[in-house]
């Protein structure tokens, strides 16, 4: 069965891999799992038998839909505020659900960050409190460990059948993506120097350095990956070159605290630890082709020598697309 052109990982899958299918796939087990509910009410320092009441997309008098809301009475009520990738909440949006913390009567209330940062890097993008709310963060993979833990705490089937489905649809919202996935990102380089007084060029980066970085995704970041592929591939010199394993990925603000030889920066980036290359079976010249598109490719149609060149690996793909209904 194929969602929107990939088979699903897990039951949620049914409704996609956003923000909202994340946290209500986590909602609907927080509401059937007892083990789980410890899991989040330990990390929220509340009773673990505290009466919980789980909702999705809640809409209140600021015009705000919470991704997910947890209350218990006088105990507790948290919001949960997720996004895809590395990105966090800016404090924007978190400001949007102060008005029903502060009237409620919960003596522990919460904002609660998702996302798939780490709480370092998070720690640095979001305020310690707003109105006296305390902020938290927790990765799409904090919540999968819970799950886990969950699933090993409990000894219902039941319970383990959907910790099991969670876990799978989980790893979709993770730091890198699936890597059986078999498409390549390609990206253009080119030859000319980073900075004018230093001789390191784009082509060096890759070649010499096995680095590679690039803007961290976002509805204002060009159309780069919100989610690092798992393959990269490289075009540069009237060829298309190579496809590397993404061995390790790297979050940074600032490029130039990792070499100060590359650009200054003051968002968030990408920086890739890259594979070994593997080389296309015979010479792959560009053809027709934008200079500086980006293209999502599958690995055979890169490597296998079946493509003629570079656009038409592209036209092939899109043909594969279009058959299975994508």
């Amino acid at each position: 069965m194929l969602i929107r052109n990939s088979p699903p990982a897990s039951c949620f899958g049914l409704a996609g891999c956003d923000e909202n299918a994340g946290t209500a796939a986590f909602g609907w087990c927080l509401d059937q799992v007892t083990a789980l509910r410890r899991e989040v009410l330990d990390a929220l320092a509340c009773d673990h038998d505290a009466d919980l009441v789980v909702a999705s997309q809640v809409f209140a008098e600021d015009r705000g839909f919470t991704d997910l809301e947890l209350t218990s009475g006088t105990a507790l009520h948290a919001i949960f505020e997720a996004k895809l990738g590395w990105r966090v909440p800016t404090v924007g949006q978190l400001e949007r659900y102060l008005p029903r913390l502060l009237a409620s009567p919960a003596q522990t209330k919460v904002l609660v960050s998702v996302s798939a940062a780490d709480a370092i890097w998070a720690r640095r993008h979001l305020p310690t409190a707003l109105s006296g709310v305390p902020v938290v963060h927790v990765s799409w993979s904090d919540l999968q460990a819970m799950a886990r833990r969950a699933h090993d705490a409990t000894r219902s089937p039941i319970d383990r059948v959907w910790l099991t489905q969670l876990i799978h649809h989980l790893q979709e919202y993770g730091m890198t993506s699936n890597v059986f996935d078999s498409r390549a990102y390609v990206v253009s380089l080119n030859r000319s120097r980073i900075q004018p007084s230093d001789p390191l060029t784009w082509i060096d980066v890759v070649v010499e350095q096995g680095k590679y970085f690039h803007p961290v995704g976002g509805s204002d970041r060009s159309g780069w990956p919100v989610i690092p592929p798992s393959y990269i591939g490289f075009r540069y010199l009237a060829e298309f070159r190579s496809v590397h394993f993404i061995e390790r990925v790297d979050v940074t603000d600032h490029l130039q605290d990792v070499d100060p030889r590359w650009p200054e920066t003051n968002a968030p980036n990408f920086v890739y630890t890259l594979g070994p290359p593997m080389k296309p079976a015979r010479p792959m010249p560009l053809g027709a082709i934008h200079p500086s598109m980006r293209n999502w490719v599958a690995l055979d149609l890169l490597l296998s020598g079946k493509a003629s060149n570079y656009k038409d690996a592209i036209d092939r793909m899109r043909e594969r697309v279009q058959q299975q209904g994508g």
